[in-house]
């Protein structure tokens, strides 16, 4: 038979210090403002006051595929091409139902 064997269970994380706290009710992360938003990509015609709305979608893996590899091939993001896409779909919308913008 053979014989089991076990890892030592991990140790508990040390309690955060009260300047890691007030770090994190700050910016959320418990890190730097600068640095944290180093990977967050935002388009760059969308104001930075402007709060934002989180859009998920499902697509299928073939499709996604090819859109990553299109949008790396030319060096453009994903999400800047998204953004591009239906801000000009959403004209086209509006134009058809006769909304105008200002």
């Amino acid at each position: 038979m053979n014989k089991k064997t076990f890892q030592t269970a991990p140790r508990p994380k040390p309690q955060p210090t009260a300047d890691e706290i007030a770090a994190f009710e700050r910016s959320g992360s418990g890190h730097d403002a600068a640095v944290q938003n180093v990977g967050s990509p935002k388009p760059a015609n969308v104001a930075n006051a402007e709060p934002t709305k989180r859009l998920s979608l499902d697509v299928p893996q073939s499709m996604h595929v090819r859109f990553k590899t299109a949008c790396s091939a030319t060096g453009r993001k994903m999400v800047g091409e998204v953004m591009t896409f239906i801000e000009r779909r959403t004209a086209e919308l509006e134009e058809e139902a006769g909304i105008s913008r200002k």
